[in-house]
């Protein structure tokens, strides 16, 4: 292929040449001479053009091949990745306050305040792709939020209609991270505190729950989980359907109704046969108790009532029975508490302290 600089070249040696043989060319010979030229170079250039193109066409299909693989690979990867975008939006929020300093329940976006509800006003992400409804009331979804998270805190009880209609009955001291609208086949929400799940069944879009220590996924049922990251246990249990339990050493765990699975930490270390009815008494004002501690009973009132309670260690070992409404104050739930285990409290300015009583006898009811 000759370049332009080549063909000056070229002509320069053939006038050194006429001229060498004194001799001149005719003018049919000049006109030869130039066409000759001329179709050469239009030659060339269309020779560049071909080359070029041949390189465009290379580009775009390995760009396109690229592109397709990369929305292969995100369409594959989408749990996965919808489960870190969850949990980093949880992580970005760990301080966040869940005392009754603030008293109302909010729901965020990032650090931004999007609404804050009264006490147990319904929360409904389903009537409208657009709009939230908040009690009697609707409200605009902010366009660039696609993820919202839900504090309640110490106190404080709402429930929450996921966009599916899936239904949250949330309880206090509960963040829930979660989406404003779900993609395609993936239902996936993230989970610090207590909540009983009322799942849509959808065999295309399984539901999975994230939390500190295990992820839960199901196609359509309803499950409580207690899941507080600052609690040793987390537990589950399922009142109709299936669950599929998986610890973060990968281990599995299928749970049938009625049974309640613990995880201690990060690791599943079994389950054993309840009345899975009783677990979501919560949600009626009712606390269930069947030999169980009094330190996990305090921790409960705690927040359930937003107090602060102080008691000694030689209390946790201590068992109650029996059942506690929690629709009256705290000090008539720990009246009801002193007729069956020996303990004796007062009122302090910043909580209230509870002591045991020395000829401690457990009565069974």
């Amino acid at each position: 292929m000759m370049s332009n600089e080549s063909h000056i070249s070229y002509i320069r040696k053939l006038i050194c040449y006429f001229k060498s043989r004194e001799v001149s060319p005719t003018a049919e010979e000049e006109n030869r001479l130039w066409n000759n030229i001329m179709t050469e170079i239009k030659a060339s250039r269309r020779r560049k053009r071909y080359i070029l193109n041949k390189w465009r066409i290379s580009l775009v299909a390995l760009g396109t091949a690229a592109m397709f693989a990369g929305i292969m690979w995100i369409l594959q990867n989408n749990n996965e990745d919808e489960s870190e975008v969850l949990y980093g939006i949880y992580q970005s929020m760990m301080d966040e306050d869940m005392s009754t300093e603030n008293d109302k329940i909010r729901i965020l976006a990032g650090s931004e305040e999007l609404y804050t509800i009264d006490n147990d006003v319904k929360i409904d992400y389903a009537r409208s792709d657009e709009k939230v409804v908040l009690g009697d009331k609707e409200v605009v979804k902010p366009e660039k939020a696609a993820y919202h998270q839900l504090v309640v805190p110490n106190a404080k009880h709402t429930s929450l209609v996921l966009p599916d209609g899936s239904v949250l009955y949330v309880n206090a001291g509960t963040r829930v991270v979660y989406p404003d609208k779900f993609k395609k086949g993936c239902r996936e929400i993230f989970v610090d505190g207590e909540v009983y799940i009322d799942v849509i069944r959808d065999e295309k879009a399984p539901f999975k729950v994230h939390t500190t220590s295990c992820d839960i996924e199901v196609l359509g049922t309803s499950f409580n989980v207690q899941a507080y990251s600052s609690d040793v246990n987390t537990e589950i249990a399922l009142l109709r359907g299936s669950v599929k339990l998986v610890d973060k050493s990968e281990n599995k765990l299928l749970l049938k109704p009625d049974e309640l699975a613990v995880v201690t930490g990060s690791h599943i270390k079994g389950k054993r046969h309840v009345n899975a009815s009783d677990y979501i008494l919560w949600t009626k004002g009712l606390l269930k108790l069947d030999a169980t501690p009094l330190s996990f009973v305090f921790k409960r009132l705690e927040r359930y009532y937003g107090v602060q309670l102080v008691y000694s260690e030689e209390m946790e070992n201590m068992n109650l029975y029996g059942s506690l409404d929690l629709h009256c104050s705290i000090e008539e739930v720990l009246h009801r508490i002193s007729l069956t285990a020996p303990i004796s409290f007062q009122k302090l300015d910043d909580g209230i302290e509870i002591s045991s009583n020395k000829d401690y006898r457990l009565i069974e009811k």
